[in-house]
């Protein structure tokens, strides 16, 4: 079961976001690693964000392995397809349903 970070709000997500979450956790998990939720609906973004849509979510990165973030990036994209942008930030991971407007 994913994490949440204190504060992180899942009212008003798209189910396609649940998707995105899973396919996230499994590789984390497949990596030994635990997966945590830092953002979805809340905190804040660049306006016109599609947080604010339900159609993002960050999850941690800061505890990952530099040596194992590449495999899970490779992996998440993978399971979500074009359908979804996944984008390593700095320091969190950043997936995004595509086409949402």
């Amino acid at each position: 079961m994913p994490k949440l970070k204190p504060g992180v709000c899942l009212t008003g997500i798209r189910p396609e976001i649940l998707f995105a979450v899973v396919a996230a956790e499994r590789a984390y998990n497949r990596a030994g690693q635990e997966l945590v939720v830092t953002s979805c609906v809340d905190s804040k973004h660049s306006r016109g964000s599609l947080h604010y849509l339900g159609c993002a979510v960050d999850v941690r990165t800061r505890d990952v392995p530099s040596d194992a973030i590449q495999a899970i990036v490779a992996e998440i994209r993978e399971a979500l397809g074009p359908d979804f942008d996944v984008i390593l930030e700095s320091d969190h991971l950043h997936s995004v349903q595509c086409g949402v407007m």
